[in-house]
């Protein structure tokens, strides 16, 4: 682009468009969507910046980041069970749970029945046991409140921005598995002191 300026009362009459181009398209170089200048423009106003963190601060892949079981369940042995039945599930909460599963038991058993009830949680029947794993107010739809402990692990983790999956089976509920997303490297960077 070629500009011939003969005079000029205000600089800013040139130097404002421009910046607010260029504003846009290096966020564009950097992945930012901006709408338009005038959402640029009018940025000065903003005082709280809210984003969905997963993919967007984090890497997008969940891990398993604990699991709290209650005093007479072994760890080893809820994280069989519900991981074998996680793995019947394609969300990616249980599919963090049940690949940390597969690290530890590389062979996991059947599943039988499987059932999931959207956007709560599944069922299922493993080794014999009848499995609820999800929300812990699914658990307690099937007559399954969460002990004081669990209840604990879970509002622990939730203060901490994880998310906790109740897992109860045999009409009790038994764990509480906590999945969390790391950040990325440059977001945390960003959020250093």
């Amino acid at each position: 682009m070629a500009v011939l300026i003969i005079a000029c009362p205000c600089a800013l009459g040139l130097a404002t468009p421009t910046a607010l181009m260029v504003g846009t398209g290096r966020g564009a170089q950097l992945g930012l969507l901006i709408k338009g200048p005038q959402i640029l423009e009018s940025t000065r106003r903003v005082d709280t910046i809210v984003l969905d963190k997963t993919g967007t601060v984090t890497d997008g892949r969940m891990t398993l980041a604990g699991v709290t079981t209650a005093p007479d369940i072994e760890r080893d042995l809820a994280l069989r069970l519900v991981g074998a039945l996680e793995d019947a599930s394609e969300h990616p909460i249980a599919q963090a749970i049940a690949k940390a599963a597969r690290g530890e038991h590389p062979v996991l058993p059947r599943v039988e029945t499987f059932q999931n009830a959207e956007g709560l949680g599944v069922t299922g029947v493993v080794d014999g046991h009848a499995l609820v794993v999800g929300r812990p107010a699914f658990l307690l739809d099937w007559a399954m409140p969460l002990p004081d402990t669990l209840q604990a692990a879970r509002r622990d983790a939730e203060a901490l921005g994880q998310t906790a999956i109740a897992a109860g089976w045999d009409g009790e509920a038994r764990a509480v598995f906590i999945v969390a997303d790391t950040i990325k490297p440059t977001s945390a960077e960003a959020m250093a002191p």
